[in-house]
């Protein structure tokens, strides 16, 4: 009964240092509004590896103002386990980040904790150096 109440509270992993790390990045420029993912791999001892879950951002919403319910769970192997609720018009629906796959491959190869795909501004201007030309 333990693990099983683990799972009903994934959303408890995104809380970090008493706030959201989406409006942390943001406040940061690692992330911009609706632009780029956040992902968090829930570590958890009490939990085999392979059962452990991810949370996802949703594409197209500001990242700044997202709430721990606004975030997809994901098993390992890339099934939604949980879905954020639509809200109310003028927003869209919650879509997943066509990147999902591409994150959990990195989290599967390096062991990662965390994958942010970035559009800040200071990610964007670093890939236009060419430090090929002198």
């Amino acid at each position: 009964k333990e693990k099983a109440s683990k799972w009903q509270q994934p959303h408890q992993h995104w809380q970090f240092n008493g706030g959201l790390p989406a409006a942390k990045f943001y406040s940061q420029g690692w992330v911009s509004g609706t632009g780029g993912s956040i992902t968090i791999k829930a570590h958890d001892d009490t939990i085999p590896k392979r059962q452990q879950f991810i949370l996802l951002s949703p594409s197209g919403v500001q990242k700044e103002r997202m709430e721990p319910e606004d975030m997809y769970v994901l098993a390992t192997n890339g099934s939604i386990l949980s879905s954020p609720s639509p809200k109310p018009y003028p927003h869209k629906p919650p879509k997943c980040s066509d990147c999902a796959p591409l994150f959990l491959t990195a989290y599967d190869m390096r062991s990662a904790g965390s994958v942010i795909h970035s559009h800040g501004i200071k990610s964007c201007l670093v890939t236009m150096i060419n430090l090929l030309n002198d």
